[in-house]
């Protein structure tokens, strides 16, 4: 049973963070160089009132949920970090540190992008980039203690509870199973911010969570702490090391718009291929040209802005579709801020 103090403490909570992040937006801003403007047609635009409403409505919805015993409240932004607070502080300098390199990326007047092609590594060329301008792509533990202040900067905040949406959809599907018996998979699950949140919610679930960054996996070690129930794979998700119908539960956040088209049909049909009859995948990922057309100038912009070789195809997509194509069904989605959810199952 949740009180009035409850959702004033979720409130204060919330609106701290997005402050905060906020805070470092707007003073980054002030550190960077003006990019050019785009030589290339703009859709329509939202305004800072309508951005900031849409905003307002994902953690509304959260909080509806969280009331309804749906999941439990995220964890506070002191705890976000093992360490707390001192950690939080140490990242925030991080960040502001490191941004003058990322400036020098977006004018070019750092050449320091990570090689294409095959290394010795194992990894395969498309993921050796430095995706977002970010410093070492994500292939070192600087690049994974910055890469979630980053995004939350670049979404003043609003990141985690983005993807934490996810959590509604698997919600209504556990309704009435034991979670123990639930196996899932965190697809390109990064430093662990969708997957803590899974845990946290079903701590009796059997986790696991992939990815192809080995410091990502080792700050999503650090994130999820220290428990037999989550088990962390460094691989790609295009070959998942699992048989045929052996998960209950796929889920994914903000992997989608990373990959090339080719690989992104490949990680589809693989999730299609590993998850149970009658199990659910689950998807979060950016907005697609369509999804709020009144919004569609802002995905115009998002690869112009930042280095993202292969998010204006993605826009210019649609997930449904592919998914259909490799044998899964949407059944439910929602729009959350500038992202959306997508739930499917097996067709």
């Amino acid at each position: 049973m949740v009180s009035t103090l409850d959702r004033l403490s979720y409130a204060a909570r919330q609106a701290a963070r997005v402050a905060w992040y906020a805070g470092h937006y707007a003073a980054g801003r002030r550190m960077l160089k003006p990019m050019p403007k785009p030589d290339f047609p703009i859709g329509p635009m939202p305004d800072r009132k309508e951005m900031t409403a849409a905003m307002r409505a994902v953690f509304e919805r959260e909080w509806r949920d969280i009331a309804d015993g749906l999941f439990p409240a995220p964890r506070p932004l002191a705890r976000e970090f093992p360490g707390g607070p001192a950690e939080l502080l140490r990242r925030s300098l991080l960040y502001f540190r490191d941004l003058p390199q990322v400036d020098a990326r977006r004018h070019g007047r750092l050449d320091d992008e990570l090689p294409p092609g095959e290394q010795g590594d194992g990894l395969p060329s498309y993921y050796r980039q430095n995706f977002h301008f970010q410093t070492d792509g994500w292939l070192s533990d600087h690049s994974a203690a910055l890469y979630d202040t980053q995004v939350e900067v670049l979404f003043t905040g609003a990141a985690d509870v983005m993807r934490r949406r996810a959590l509604k959809p698997i919600a209504d599907w556990m309704a009435g199973r034991n979670q123990r018996n639930v196996r899932g998979l965190d697809v390109g699950c990064g430093t662990g911010r969708l997957l803590a949140a899974v845990h946290d919610a079903w701590p009796g679930m059997k986790l696991s969570g992939l990815d192809l960054s080995a410091p990502y996996l080792g700050e999503a070690r650090r994130l999820v702490g220290k428990t037999a129930r989550v088990k962390l794979i460094e691989g790609a998700a295009e070959k998942l090391p699992f048989e045929d119908r052996s998960l209950d539960l796929v889920f994914s956040s903000f992997l989608m718009h990373e990959l090339p088209r080719d690989v992104r049909l490949d990680v589809l049909r693989e999730m299609a291929r590993v998850v149970k009859a009658d199990g659910l995948v689950v998807i979060v990922d950016s907005l697609q040209k369509g999804d709020h057309p009144a919004w569609d100038g802002l995905l115009d912009l998002f690869p112009h802005y930042f280095h993202e070789p292969y998010y204006a195809e993605y826009a210019n997509g649609s997930l449904a579709a592919w998914a259909d194509g490799a044998g899964l069904a949407a059944y439910a989605s929602e729009r959350a801020f500038l992202s959306s959810i997508t739930a499917l199952r097996l067709r």
